[in-house]
């Protein structure tokens, strides 16, 4: 009986899908990403990956008149949902959740006139050096739109 107890152990940690870590600082790269012609915003973000807590710590580079901004976000994996605000007054709910290999971050933005719904998918390299970011947007003046960003792993 206990080694049919074990076995069984053993095969459902050998099935237990293991996902990748995202942990890290990554740095986009413009020339692999959908940014507007001309621009030389420097974006990049810290991320702590602890499997379910996520943190990302997203830096926007001085440009212009603009001065360096950081602001961070919390999430949970796993499908639950959680709402935020911002300093605007826009709600935010996010559902974070794993799709295979990809981590999708599924978001609803209610603004004062408009809500805007957005899916982005994360996918690692296999060598773990470049974190892809596929972006649909829906709602907003902008109607539907994508975007990817390319980060490399500093």
């Amino acid at each position: 009986m206990r080694s049919l107890i074990l076995t069984l152990l053993l095969a459902a940690a050998a099935s237990a899908q293991t996902h990748p870590n995202l942990t890290g600082t990554w740095k986009q790269d413009n020339s692999r990403s959908t940014i507007r012609p001309g621009s030389t915003i420097q974006y990049s973000n810290k991320i702590d990956h602890q499997d379910p807590k996520l943190t990302v710590t997203t830096i926007l580079g001085a440009n212009g008149d603009r001065k360096e901004s950081t602001y961070s976000r919390d999430y949970t994996i796993g499908g639950k949902t959680s709402t935020s605000s911002d300093k605007e007054g826009d709600q935010f709910t996010n559902t974070v959740k794993w799709e295979g290999d990809s981590l999708v971050f599924e978001t609803v933005e209610k603004e004062k006139t408009a809500t805007l719904t957005s899916r982005e998918v994360w996918t690692l390299s296999p060598d773990g050096k470049m974190l892809t970011k596929k972006i649909h947007r829906t709602g907003g003046r902008g109607g539907d739109s994508d975007q990817t960003f390319v980060l490399e792993k500093q």
